[in-house]
């Protein structure tokens, strides 16, 4: 009786703080809008809990690195007008003879819409030990390059450009740069250390310099952009949507009537673009804007609230204003609720022979880990028993190859997954 008391007050306490904006147990309503510019001139990153994070020039860099160590991902601003294209006449031994000729026809690269991991430089991987622009050394565990690169900057200059190599565990890249005659030819070291509080850090080649534009990645849950979508046809096109950061995931639900809240009846979507930018369309007729109705998106946030977003109004070209009702539905920290995803730490990573899964809180009974190779194939799989908080196994040295892998846990709880390196050398 005193158990059953004890949950109670906690609970009423939860939805107590949790509802100080609105009416005790009632979910706060909110309608909420952000500001593009001009032609979408702006990123905006947002927060449900906080609003507009930071509002950022779009047009302000070339390439972006993602700042994690054991990542290989470069990514272009593609919308924005960079185009990058494999030189297919020669590998790096054909630098000084790099030129342009039949460019016109060669298949412009640009980053995944679904994981921001697989960017412009990382298309045509071909998996571990290839990233696409590099071959990953077991030895020092760098990542070299391998391929050259033409890229069409945003002042629409050419350069031919080759990623030597990522030093790894110093988390340095170092580039090569020149003009397509071969001038200014230089090497440009980036140290990406000192900027790991966000997702990437980016270069301009106008100014030969690092660019911060992003906020701290735990500030903010969706980011309102410009990026390149594959269209049914399979054609690249800019559009204008909503991108999610990493550990932030979204359902959409269609077609659904206004109250709709069952948001636990589908599985989160892990994309990148899992709102995207079709809850909107162009009236041929009317040449308006419209926005899809009966279509709802949950959204899982950072701090793990659940919050229900509704489009209601969107602006194009002229202001880039968007318009959306949001609700928070479900609070972090109320038990009762299973949004079907947690998060575990695993150590140590990289990792040779053993592996340590950290699940943050007490299991007790039978886990489903597991394991998946750069190209998706499951190479492991096994149902273990937990009855604390850790459980290390060892990975098995016959199926599980160095190089990048996935963890996928399944539990009671939901299911979690996690990247980790092996290294066998």
């Amino acid at each position: 009786m005193k158990i059953l008391t004890l949950i109670s007050l906690i609970l009423t306490l939860s939805i107590s703080c949790y509802s100080q904006h609105g009416k005790s147990g009632q979910a706060v309503n909110a309608l909420d809008s952000i500001v593009l510019g001009p032609g979408y001139a702006n990123d905006i990153y947002y927060s449900f809990e906080n609003g507009v994070v930071a509002s950022v020039p779009r047009t302000n860099w070339d390439i972006g690195f993602h700042t994690t160590v054991w990542t290989a991902a470069i990514i272009t601003n593609g919308a924005a007008g960079v185009n990058l294209y494999t030189y297919p006449k020669a590998d790096t031994t054909g630098w000084n003879t790099v030129d342009t000729a039949g460019i016109s026809s060669r298949t412009v690269l640009y980053d995944s819409e679904d994981d921001w991991e697989d960017g412009a430089f990382n298309r045509g991987a071909a998996g571990h030990p290839d990233y696409g622009w590099g071959k990953y050394n077991p030895i020092n565990h760098d990542v070299v390059g391998d391929s050259v690169y033409i890229l069409k900057t945003l002042d629409g200059t050419y350069k031919k450009i080759w990623i030597l190599r990522k030093n790894s565990s110093n988390n340095t890249y170092f580039i090569r740069q020149a003009n397509l005659d071969g001038s200014n030819d230089n090497v440009t070291e980036l140290n990406i250390n000192p900027y790991r509080n966000v997702n990437f850090i980016y270069y301009a080649f106008s100014s030969a310099a690092i660019v911060e534009r992003e906020p701290d990645t735990a500030s903010w849950d969706i980011l309102f952009t410009k990026y390149m979508a594959i269209q049914p046809d399979g054609t690249p096109y800019p559009v204008v949507g909503v991108l999610n950061n990493f550990r932030v995931y979204a359902n959409k639900f269609y077609p659904v009537v206004q109250d709709f809240n069952d948001w636990t009846s589908t599985p989160p979507d892990s994309t990148k673009s899992s709102i995207g930018w079709e809850w909107k369309s162009f009236d041929m007729n009317s040449f308006t804007w419209t926005v899809a109705d009966s279509t709802a998106f949950f959204v899982h946030s950072r701090n793990k609230d659940i919050y229900k977003l509704v489009f209601t109004k969107f602006d194009g070209s002229s202001t880039g204003k968007i318009i959306f009702d949001k609700k928070a539905v479900s609070p972090s920290g109320i038990p009762t609720i299973n949004s079907g995803i947690f998060e575990v730490s695993v150590y140590p990573n990289p990792v040779k022979d053993q592996l340590t899964i950290d699940f943050g809180q007490e299991i007790k009974g039978v886990v489903t880990l597991a394991i998946f190779d750069i190209n998706g194939r499951q190479v492991y799989s096994s149902q273990l028993e937990v009855r604390d908080y850790k459980l290390t196994f060892r990975i098995p040295e016959s199926s599980v190859c160095s190089g990048l892998h996935l963890l996928k846990v399944v539990t009671g709880s939901g299911i979690s997954t996690s990247k980790f390196l092996v290294t066998k050398n």
